[in-house]
Parts: structure tokens; sequence; C-alpha cells
């Protein structure tokens, strides 16, 4: 097949002859999309084609023989990267998920997450420079046709990248894209052509799981080095798509641009011959022409004048914006406006999350002064417009996102009934790069005065919109604002008005004049003060009526055998009669059927037969008696009984018919489950049918309703039912009781009732009352305890009674077998019900000695008793302390649930057993008793009055001073001592002893085996040390090599993007997720990076570039918002401030983890710690008394160390190695400053910021996270302010902690280095130089010899 080379020049040759206006009619004819520029080489030293190599971040350098213009520069270098994208004079290899302009001049054919990691041969990225003259005649006369004035341009070269069957992130190959740039380069000027195959695109954005927000469609277009840009149609969408189908040249697939000379107030220019311009207006209002307008996941319908979109099944929109049914969205935010005279803080965001599948959403606005956040509460079309957008449809009946697509004017004014009014504009512009929904929000106006601290109260409430006409809503709407403590209302009337482009197909009805009613229930509108953040929630439901319910608007999802009964704004599942509720193996409530033959429940007759069907059961009369099985008389007898038998059966025999209104049947005797409908089931006692006679005789009574009385062979339904007296039902609903002719509230404070009793005289009470002793009245009695009330029945051991969903338990208390109700039901035993309460909105269904705690693998919160407890939460009781002799420790055994030591053992005050005279660890010596050091909280040995020398090896008299019987041994000199009066033998230099015997020190200089052999032995203020050479770590005795790390950048929380900085700025990369991550520290032994996450509660690491993410703390974690790490013990400290606790783990095992301090904190922040000088430190953020505070590595020896007089909100902290100054960022007094802890000393370093939050030092630089410029600022030790560092953002647009990795690793021993210091029954070392030893071994959880006092009693 000829080239297109050839072929293009045969069609010049031709048209040589045609006049040269006329010269390019039909070159359209010889342009197509899918053949592409080829590499020929034309033997010139330039023409060579290069190959980028396999992967998802590489590059290749051009050297230009000539410079290329580009906008109204010039440039000798040029890039090709591998996500689709050439950049003049610097690489730009990695993906960064954000969109134009981007930060370096550039050409962007398709932007996107390229990845060829895992592609085969028929995958490449080229780049060649040619001046291959066909080549070039091609170039120039496309130019020349498609701009009509350049008749006179002449290529001089073209510069061509292709990308060819490329794959996307994360290596995946199953789809290909295939693309092509050319620069067509003139004397001075310069074209770029696109070219995109037909079916050369087939995706648009890498797979970013994990990552945070998902990478954004691709991009194409051109950055200049002054920022300006130009895009292409469609470019960041899901229209990129279509690249390969549009066209600016009259050439699906083609697209050619002038980008050089462009003069600074100008941008990219495109071509202006009409004949490009194929398209006729009628064309493009239809399918044909516009389908691609549609989402991918909608139809195009064409109409009569025009078209419209329809979203596809599984998806709901306006047919051009579709999102997938149930997934949550999310949407963001900005405030701008004036407020009762006062500038809205533009540095607020609005943040919203929308559960769709049940319409709740959850609204934050932060930060935010007391002030603005509390009038901002009364802002209610913040509230509204999110709700109705998002609600749960009732009915079919369209959302706001089903009319809107997310691209509408929201109009609203609020006039309260104190003279304020309000004005608040809301553009929502649909959904942004990384799918989230954008509003931009104006207010104007005022509203009355709340106090932050103030609750208020918006009562559930159905909103009318009314359609003006199609693509304009209106509603009008008052409310009533309780303002709780204030015992106050604020009414005020909300005008809405919403503006849209609607499309109605044909075959749609005009909705002009029609309305549809929403309702918002469950609102909060919450000002956290703490966090500087407007809380808003609200769930809502588009399509309700007057009477919908939970149970009819399609919310309730019941299982099989039961119903659904409305309560309050939600509902329950209540079984059919005949069925008992029970939880299965996943959590859920399932109804089973009840076997009440076996349970003896059934009403057969004592002659009868049971035989248990199911959802109910059924009485055959046994051998020698007939009756209906509920009635059965011996044959003798039954002659003379007169029965009615419905038509159709035979005389004896009985089929159940069906109750249209069935009611819950229960043993004589028993409660009566009043005011719940039931589903149809067989009656045992069946009423007669339509055009049966009713025979009058007493026996009849039996086939009355048991709540009706019976009267001279009459059924009557009792006082409060209605019916026949056959079937009967109750008139008052769910928590109401009959009283005085009318429907009663059952009120907790509510006066005695009347009972109910039946024919028989039995008479029974509502739920919650007892039966007086007269008989007479009901009495209330929900403050009995059950046990109480059930005392007087048979034990359970002799009588099995208990409720299907209870179990015979012995109670010491009362000696005797109880029934109990099982785990999720409550009651006396003998009536069980499923407990749907959960204890987090009612705590106090808990046992005292039960705490509230969520169940992740039940999905809700459930009780749970306390340690010392043990229990199903509802009901505790106190547990033994031991149930073997392993529980106890060592040299200790269980005696009847209490631990008793061994003989000759005793408890010591860590309250393990040790050998009789034992002291801590060790035994003292002679003449030595054991003492304690309360400063300290340990045990030391002493000698006694009078003795001398080591308390453990033994102590001696006193002897005469050496100075008067010069006794001292060799190697020993007599020296005074601190008091001039005494003197005493002392060993020299070099020997140890008591100056009596002195023995020569055994270290490493005379025995040079002591040290590691990649050690040293070093001279040091506390003597010859073994010291580990350089590469390696730990004690010296034990020296482990140092991996090599890279080195010399910032690693910055984004909250839910954790990215890493080099410290030039460039190349900004995102290395792993979190839900939010505030802290973090790096280690520089392991090189990885440890994170809190305050969302998932817990605590992370990777390595430096992402990998190996891994968790470390997921339990008993809440909000670890500060994280330090001592390199040299392998220690990690963070800050919980939900626990307000300061807590400790080893980096080697993180079971080893302890609470060093727990008191006095409200709200710890910043952490940092000093290994060198064995210090840790931390902030405070107690806005009534912040606070920086330091203790040692173990929580002993606390100081202040800064009060409320220097510090307001201090955040990070960062301790500078060679001074060991503490230096903190205050967000208050918006300073970074040090201070000397030894002497207080307090040195400035940068003031005036707006607000700082973390920091860190390197490279004599402090680095800190601005949330206000959004920047890295700096400034070096000298206060001399630097450039700041301008990152993307890949998460939310604030930056948090963050920490520098640098070439350099600390170096030095510790005592608790190696073997976690030699603690034992997992104890935790942690260096203490002021104890005995250098450390003390804290007791952790699983410690057996010691008991933990409550880590957090304030929690």
């Amino acid at each position: 097949m000829p080239s297109f080379g050839a072929k293009f020049l045969a069609c010049l040759l031709i048209s040589s002859v045609i006049l040269v206006s006329g010269q390019y009619e039909h070159y359209l004819d010889s342009l197509r999309s899918n053949e592409l520029y080829e590499f020929v080489d034309d033997g010139s030293a330039s023409g060579s084609i290069q190959y980028l190599p396999k992967g998802d971040s590489e590059r290749i350098l051009l050297q230009l023989e000539q410079p290329i213009h580009f906008y109204g520069e010039q440039y000798e270098q040029l890039y090709i990267n591998t996500n689709g994208i050439l950049t003049f004079n610097v690489e730009f290899a990695e993906y960064l998920n954000q969109p134009f302009p981007l930060e370096y001049a550039s050409i962007a054919a398709f932007y996107s997450n390229v990845d060829t990691s895992n592609s085969d041969d028929d995958t490449s990225i080229s780049l060649f420079e040619t001046k291959d003259l066909p080549t070039l005649d091609r170039a120039t006369s496309l130019v020349r046709y498609a701009f009509s004035s350049q008749a006179e341009f002449e290529a001089r070269q073209v510069i061509v990248a292709t990308w060819r069957n490329v794959g996307y992130f994360d290596s995946k190959t199953d789809k290909l894209n295939t693309f092509q740039v050319a620069l067509i380069v003139g004397e001075q000027q310069t074209f770029v052509q696109f070219i995109y195959p037909e079916h050369g695109l087939n995706w648009l954005q890498g797979e970013s799981a994990g990552m945070g927000l998902p990478d954004i469609r691709a991009q194409a277009g051109f950055v200049s080095e002054d920022g300006r840009y130009f895009t292409l149609n469609g470019s960041g969408s899901e229209n990129a798509r279509f690249l390969s189908e549009n066209t600016n040249l009259g050439v699906p697939g083609v697209w050619l641009f002038d980008v050089a000379p462009i003069e600074p107030q100008q941008n990219v220019r495109t071509p202006d011959n009409a004949e490009t311009l194929t398209e006729s207006p009628a064309l493009a209002q239809s399918c044909q022409a516009a389908g691609h307008q549609c989402h991918e996941h909608a139809q195009c319908h064409d109409k009569a004048e025009g078209y419209c979109c329809v979203c596809a099944n599984g998806f709901y929109g306006n047919g051009k914006a579709c999102l997938a049914n149930d997934l949550p969205i999310r949407v963001t935010g900005s405030l701008a406006g004036e407020l009762n005279r006062q500038p809205v803080d533009e540095q607020a965001k609005l943040q919203s999350y929308v559960v769709t599948i049940d319409g709740r959403s959850y609204t934050t606005i932060n930060p935010l002064s007391d002030e603005l956040g509390a009038k901002l509460r009364l802002v209610l079309p913040l509230l509204t417009t999110v709700p109705w957008l998002f609600a749960k449809s009732v009915g079919g009946v369209a959302n706001g996102y089903q009319l809107t697509g997310g691209i509408y004017d929201h109009v609203s004014r609020l006039q309260f009934d104190s003279g304020e009014t309000l004005h608040v504009n809301q553009t929502f512009e649909g959904l942004n790069y990384w799918d989230q929904l954008s509003v931009k929000i104006e207010l104007y106006g005022d509203v009355p005065s709340v106090p932050a601290n103030a609750v208020l109260h918006l009562p559930d409430y159905v909103d009318e919109y009314r359609f003006v006409r199609p693509g304009e809503l209106q509603s009008v709407q008052s409310h009533q604002l309780e303002v709780t403590e204030e015992q106050r209302v604020l009414g005020v009337q909300v005008d809405q008005r919403i503006l849209y482009n609607s499309c109605l197909r044909d075959d749609e009805p005009d909705p002009t004049e029609t309305t549809v009613l929403q309702k918002i229930s469950k609102v909060t509108l919450d000002f956290v003060e703490r966090d500087q953040a407007l809380r808003i929630s609200a769930v809502s439901k588009v399509g309700v009526t007057a009477e919908s319910n939970a149970c009819t608007d399609g919310t309730a999802e019941c299982g099989e055998n039961s119903v659904c009964v409305p309560d309050e704004d939600t509902y329950r599942c209540d079984c059919h009669h005949g069925y008992a509720a029970q939880v299965d193996e996943r959590g859920l409530q399932v109804c089973v059927d009840i076997d009440e033959c076996a349970a003896g429940t059934h009403v057969c007759d004592e002659n009868a037969i049971c035989e248990n069907t199911e959802g109910g059961f059924s009485c055959y009369c046994s051998e020698g008696f007939q009756g209906n099985g509920y009635r059965c008389l011996s044959n003798s007898t039954a002659d003379n009984i007169e029965y009615s038998t419905p038509a159709g059966q035979a005389q004896g025999e009985y089929t159940p018919e069906p109750n249209p209104y069935p009611e819950q049947e229960q043993e004589q005797g028993q409660d009566q489950d009043q005011g719940r409908e039931q589903q149809p089931q067989p009656d045992p006692y069946p009423y007669p049918g339509q055009n049966e006679q009713v025979p009058q005789h007493p026996d009849e009574c039996y086939r009355c309703s048991k709540d009706a009385n019976c009267l001279e062979g009459r059924c009557t339904c009792r006082d409060g039912f209605s019916g026949d007296g056959y079937q009967c039902t109750n008139i008052c609903g769910n928590g109401e009781v009959w009283e005085d002719g009318r429907c009663e509230p059952l009120l907790l404070d509510r006066h005695d009732v009347e009972p109910s009793c039946d024919f028989f005289g039995e008479c029974s009470c509502p739920d919650g009352y007892e039966l007086s002793e007269d008989g007479q009245r009901c009495i209330y009695a929900h403050n009995l305890d059950s046990h109480e009330m059930n005392v007087d029945l048979i034990p359970c051991d002799v009588d099995a009674n208990c409720h299907i969903n209870a179990t015979c338990v012995w109670y010491d208390q009362e000696l005797r077998h109880i029934c109990t109700c099982k785990t999720g039901f409550r009651g006396d035993g003998y009536n069980c019900e499923l407990i749907d309460d959960s204890c987090a909105i009612k705590p106090d269904i808990c046992d005292v000695h039960a705490s509230c705690q969520y169940n992740e693998q039940l999905g809700k919160s459930e009780c749970q008793c306390v340690r010392g407890y043990e229990g199903d939460g509802f009901r505790c009781q106190l547990a033994p302390e031991c149930q073997a002799a392993e529980h106890c420790g060592e040299n200790a055994f269980c005696d009847d649930g209490v631990c008793q030591c061994q003989q000759d053992y005793e408890r010591d005050i860590s309250d393990r057993c040790v050998p009789a005279g034992r002291c801590g660890n060790v035994f003292c010596g002679s003449n030595a008793i054991c003492k304690w050091d309360s400063v300290q909280s340990l045990q030391f040995c002493d000698c006694l009055e009078g003795y001398q020398g080591d308390a453990l090896q033994g102590c001696t008299s006193k002897p005469l001073s050496c100075h008067v019987s010069n006794n001292c041994g060799i190697h020993a000199t007599c020296e005074p001592t601190e008091d001039p009066a005494n003197y005493e033998c002392q060993c020299i230099a070099g020997f140890h002893g008591d100056g009596y015997v002195c023995i020569e020190e055994q270290n490493c200089l005379n025995n040079p085996t002591l040290c590691d052999m990649n050690a040293q032995c070093r001279s040091t203020n506390s003597g010859l040390v073994c010291v580990c050479n350089q590469g390696f770590y730990g004690n010296g005795s034990v020296c482990q090599e140092r991996q090599q790390h890279e080195s010399d950048f910032l690693i910055v929380s984004q909250g839910v993007v954790i990215v890493r900085v080099p410290l030039n700025g460039r190349n900004v990369l995102p290395i792993s997720v979190a839900q939010m991550a505030i802290g973090l520290d790096k280690d520089c032994v392991e090189g990885r990076v440890y994170w809190g996450d305050i969302s998932a509660k817990k605590i992370v690491s990777a390595k430096y570039d992402g990998t190996d993410a891994r968790p470390f703390i997921t339990t008993d974690i809440e909000s670890p918002e500060g994280i330090a790490i001592d390199v040299i013990s392998r220690r990690l400290y963070w800050t919980d401030s939900v626990k307000d606790t300061i807590e400790v783990a080893s980096l080697d095992d993180p079971t080893l983890r302890a609470v060093i301090i727990n008191k006095q904190l409200v709200n710890p922040r910043g952490i940092a710690v000093d290994p060198y000088r064995e210090k840790l430190f931390w902030s405070d953020w107690d806005r009534s008394a912040p606070k920086i505070e330091m203790s040692n590595l173990d929580g002993t020896g606390r100081e202040l160390l800064l009060g409320k007089e220097s510090v307001n909100l201090p955040n990070s902290l960062v301790v500078l190695d060679n001074s060991g100054e503490l230096c903190f960022a205050d967000a208050g007094t918006k300073k970074v400053e040090c201070i000397q802890p030894q002497n207080r000393q307090l040195r400035p370093i940068s003031n005036e910021l707006s607000y700082p939050f973390g920091l860190t030092f390197t490279h004599d630089q402090f680095y800190w996270t601005d949330w206000t410029t959004k920047k890295l600022e700096s400034v070096d030790s000298q206060g001399t302010r630097q450039k700041a560092i301008q990152t993307p953002f890949f998460g939310s647009h604030k930056m948090y902690g963050m920490t520098a990795v640098e070439q350099q690793c600390p170096q030095y021993q510790s005592p608790c280095q190696i073997n976690n210091g030699g603690c034992t029954d997992s104890r935790l070392c942690l260096v203490n130089r002021q104890a005995p030893s250098g450390k003390s071994c804290k007791c952790t959880s699983a410690s057996t010899g010691c008991t933990l006092p409550s880590p957090y009693p304030n929690y």
C-alpha cells in the first residue's frame, strides 16, 4: 500500500495546475486520522528515533538543533514523558493528579496516567525529529490550508511524538490508546497537530484505587511559561473520549493549532478555513451529531426539536451527568459575601458526604470563628440544598440531581420574624475533575444572634416544591428553630427558587404547576468549637405523601415471616404470629418458627394431639374422643353436644380458615401484645362463615376472640377493641392504652390504669404494668427487677420454662437458677424480646458495670462488661480473679478464684509473688533493707544506719576513717567526702571496688572483645564505651548494619494523602492514602514513615516511596494527632486527643505499649522526642490553658515548659539536634519560636505568619505547612524568609503534619536499644538515666506480674 507521503505528493502534483485560491479545495479528502507520521531516516544527524523505556514515569530528552518558539518563549530542549505530555527544558515524568494549568510549559496530547510496565512489543512511546522533504511538504500544505494568513509558511522541521498501544495505571493492558503530536516548526512560527486515530482512545484515566481522589480524566491542551493555558473541548471530562471523533480541521480525530508567536494578551489560535466547518446547525441539534454530549452511561433520544439524554438503568442524573446508583457522593464548595455586615471568611470550605442509598447527608464547613459558625447555623439553605439534590426517591419521583445533573442556580431569601433578612445564592457547577460536585455560595444580609454553644433544634418537616415551568421550581416554607437553653423559638420563612436547563422528551408531560413533597428529618445543626467547624446532617426523601412512613416509602427492609411496623420516623420488623426473632451468624434478625407443641404454649385439648406446623400448630382429638382438637369430648358424651361445622367439611373434621384480622395468641395469664397488626394466620377458634347460623350454647364462648367477653353465648369485643366478637382489633396504637373512652399515651409517670379481663375472669395489664393484689387496678411496674418478679416461680432447672431466646443460668446471689435472656434480647427470661436499641443512643440499657463499645463485625455499638466483670453487657457480675494457676503469674496458685502466693513467697509492691525478703527484682544483702523511692516510683535496697557498702552484696559496719587508720587497699586512696569531716577509701581510675579491695575494670580498652567487630572503643564523658562504626547502629556490644535510604525531601500529610516533596519543590509525589492523617514522623533506620489516622483510628507505616504499607497500632486508639519516633531506643510515642493520653510502643513489637501520661491533659496535639538528651515534649491545645510540657522518656519528671502567657494554639514541635532547642509552630500567636529547655530562653524564628500547623527543620532551614497560604513556607535559621513551595493538592486543600528525611541518622547507644533492654514479663523498656540501671521496665497490659491502674480515667 502506498504511503501517506506518496499519496499526498501525487495530490500535490495533480493540484499544481489549479489556481492558488482554490488549490486546497479538496485537501480534506487526503487527510486521514489513521495515517500517522512515520519515521523516515533522512540521513541527517538528527534523523534518528528514540524510544522510552517501559514504565509509568519515564522521560527522554531531545536536544534541539535549532530552537523552538512556543507562545512568546524560545526553547532548546524538549522532553517526551510517559504520561502523554511534552515539556520544554524540564522533565515531567511523574503523573500529577491536578487540572491544567500545570507548572511547566507543555504540550499535552493526552495527559493521563499512562503505564507501559506490563505491555508487549506492540506498545511503544517514541520521539523523532525529521527534515524529510515529503514530510515537510505535507506539514507545509496542512498549515497553508488551515490558516488563511499562512500562504507563505514553510516548514523547516517536524518533531513527532507517538504513543502507540499504551495502557494505563496500574500496569493495565486490557484497553489501549494510540495518539500522536507533531510540532511543525518554521523560522519563527510553530504549529502543533494532534492526531487521534479512529478507535484509538479506549481509556480516559488510570485506576488509582487506594490513592485517594480518582485520577482526572485525560487532559489535552497547552500551558505557557507564564501560566496561560488552552484546552481542547472535552478535556478533563468524559467527553475526552470524543477527541478521536471531533476536530477543528474538518477531519475527525485531526486537530491543528498555531502556538507561536503568541502576544502576551492572546492565546493559541485555531484554523480559520471555512471548509473545516462542515457541520450544519440542524444536524448539530440531533443525536447523530451531538449524541456524544450525553454521558457514557446514557442514551440519546431525538425529539421534534433537538434531543435529550437519559441515564441508563443503574444510573441516575439528567443524562449529561449520570452517577451510579447507591454510591456515596461528595460535595465541595466555597463561601463568600457578608453576614451581619461582616465579610465571610473565604478560607472556610464546605465539604459534604452523601450516603445516597438512604438519602443521608453530612456537611461540614470549616475553619470558622465562633461568631461566624454560630450565625451560619441559621442559614438554612446550607442545610436544604444538598438533601434536595440527593433525596431518596419514593415512588420513582425524581430528586434534584435527576432534574439538574448538578448544574443549577439555587436562590433563597430568608425572612426572620425578628426582622432580619438574608439572601443566599448557590451556584452548582456540576462534577469537578475528581467527580466531586462543586458549589459556590454567596451570602448577603443579616441573621439573629445565637450563642455558639447554644443547642438548636429544627423539627422534621415536609417541603413542597412547585414547578413554575420546566426548569424552574419554587418553594415557600416556614420553620420554627428552637434554641433549647434559652427556651425561645426563632421563626423564619424561607423562599427558594431553583433554575436549571430542562430537557423534556416528546413523550414526557409538562410538569408546570405540579408539586412534589420532600421530607427532611433527623436534622442536626451543631457548631463544634474545638474543630472550628459547622456540622450539619439530615435525612431526605422526595415523593412522600402526608401518609408516608418508613414502611410505605421504600425504606423498610423486613425479612421473611415478618411485618413492618412504623415506629416514629423509622420502623421495626415484627415476626408474624407463630414466629420468634433470633439473630443469625451475620448478626441479622430472622424470624424462625416456634414449636408451640414442644414449648407447651398450644391450646389443644388435654385429650388431643398437638402437631407443629410452619407458623402455627394443629390439634387432633385422640382416639376415643371427637371434636375440633381444641375441645375434645369422649365418644359417649359427644352425641349430646351440637357442633357447627363449616360447609363442605365432614363432621369431626376441621381445617383452619385464614383469619383476616389475626392477633397475637398467648398462654392464659401472659400479658397481651396490643396494637400490633399481624399477617393472616390459622385461627384455632374459627368464626362462622357468612351464611352460617351461630349456635347459641355455652361452648360457643370458646370461639370468641381473646379480646372479647362472652355474655349468654354471644361474643362482644371489650372496651378499647372493635369487631364482631370473633375478631377484635385494638383501637389504640403502639404505646397507647384505652382509658375513659379514648386512647391515652402510655407515659412513664402515668397513673394506674384499668385491667383487661376476659370472660373467664382472668385479667391482664398493658406492657410495663402489673396487676394489683385485689385485681382491680394495673400498677406501673417498670422499675421492678425482673428477678424479683420471678422469685416465686419454679426454678428453671426444675421446670424448663424459659423463653426460646433465654437460657437457664445459676445466680450466686439468689442461690437458684433463673431464666436469663440471651445476648441481644431483653426481658425477664420468661418473655424475651429483641433489643434493637443501640447503647450509643440509650446507654442506660447497659449494666452499671458495662460500657458501650462499637463492634465493627456487628456494625453497631453493644454493651460490654468492664474489666473484672463478666456477662452479656446487659447484666454483669463480678468475675473471679483467676480460674487456673497460669492466670496468677509465677510462684502463685488459684484458690477458689483468688490468687495466692506459694509458701515462702510474698507479694511485693508490684503485686507479684517473690521470695520473701525480695526487693523489686533483687534480694537485699545483709544489714540492708528494702525502701521505696516515691519520686521515681521504684524499690531499692539501702544499708542500715551505721552501715555502708553495696546493699545488694551486703553492708558492713562503718570502720574508722581512713585518714586516721590509713587502711585503704592497693590501687585506692583516702579521699574527703562531700562532708569535709569524713573521708573514705576510693579506688583509683581504672579500678573499681569498695576502696579496700580494688579490681581492675574490664573496659573496651583493656578488653577489646567487649565491642562488636563493627564498633570501636571511644573515650566519652561516661568513660570508655563501645561505639558502632559509621553505617552501623546498636549499643556498641551489638552492632547492626544500617540500610541506606533516599534522603533530602519532606513528607507531608494532606489529610487523605501522604505526599513526598523534594526540597526543590519539583516532582511532588503522592505515596499513600489515609482517611485523615494529622501527625507523622520518620524512622530513618528502617526508611519508613509512620502516621496517625484519626478517622480510621490507627497508626500506619510505609516505606518512603509508599510501598509495603502496613498497620502498626489498630486497637485501643481513638485520635492519634501527634507522632514522634525515638530511632535510638526504637520507640514510637503518640498523643491521643480523645483519650487525653500520651502513649508509647516498641517499633519492633507494637504489642509492647504503655500509657505514660494520662492526667492534666485536655487536647494533646504535637509531640517531639529528643533521643540524645532523653526528653519528651508535647503541646496541649487546651483553649483555657494552652501549654507545652516535657518529661523523661518514661513519663517521669514531668515539667511545664511554656504556659498560656507564652503560647496560644501550639501545634507541631521539632527538636534541633545540635542545640537541643525545642521549636514550635503556634497558630494563635502566628509565630515559630524556639526555647532552650534548660534555661527557658525563648528565641523568635519568624513572626506575623498566617496559620502555621506542621513544622520541621533540615539543612539549616525551618519548614512549616500553612493553612492560609496553602504552601510550604520556609525560613532559614537566621530568620530570613525563603521562597515558598507550592505543592499540588492530591487530597484536601490543607496540609497537616510533616517531617524531613535526611541522610544523617542518629548513631548513639541506648539501654533499651537491644533485646528490649533485658526487661521481662512483657514489660516495655524506657530510658530513664535517673534510675540506677538507666532505664525503667514499664508494665503493659500483657504483663502478669503487675496490675495496671486505669490508663485514662477521664475517658
